[in-house]
């Protein structure tokens, strides 16, 4: 055959509560590109029964001829399928960036609506204003080991 299958079972004879994570199957082609993936809480058993040929002759000979015809159709298949999938994944992270805005603009508005609040609790004291600081910038150099060499 053109595919192999990798499996992941867990025993029929109890104890599968240790092997509940990762069960399933994937499906491989001859070139080791995976085909299919599938996962399952309880899995067991996985049987592949192999088709019978499921062309004759004439018909392999007329696949072969157009092969590039087919490659050009499910190629275009393909790229219409990734680029749905692109489409679908840019516009979730539109939709949660958006929802990450409007809920940060939320908390900014609430923070400024509390602001008089914080004031007045504080004295008048504004811990927002920069002017109500100073910036002090220390350096501290420490050597850590000196060697002198005397070079001829």
């Amino acid at each position: 055959g053109r595919t192999l299958a990798t499996t992941v079972s867990q025993p029929i004879g109890g104890g599968h509560f240790k092997f509940a994570m990762d069960n399933g199957y994937i499906v491989w082609s001859f070139q080791g590109k995976q085909i299919s993936q599938q996962s399952f809480e309880t899995f067991y058993q996985f049987q592949w029964r192999p088709r019978e040929k499921l062309f004759n002759k004439k018909e392999t000979a007329e696949v072969s001829k157009n092969l590039k015809k087919y490659e050009k159709q499910f190629n275009a298949f393909d790229e219409a399928k990734k680029r749905k999938l692109r489409l679908e994944e840019t516009r979730g992270k539109r939709k949660n960036r958006s929802a990450f805005r409007a809920t940060l603009a939320r908390l900014k508005e609430i923070r400024s609506n509390m602001k008089q609040e914080r004031m007045a609790l504080l004295n008048g004291y504004d811990s927002e204003d920069e002017s109500n600081f100073t910036t002090k910038e220390v350096t501290i150099e420490t050597i850590l080991s000196s060697k002198e060499e005397l070079v001829y």
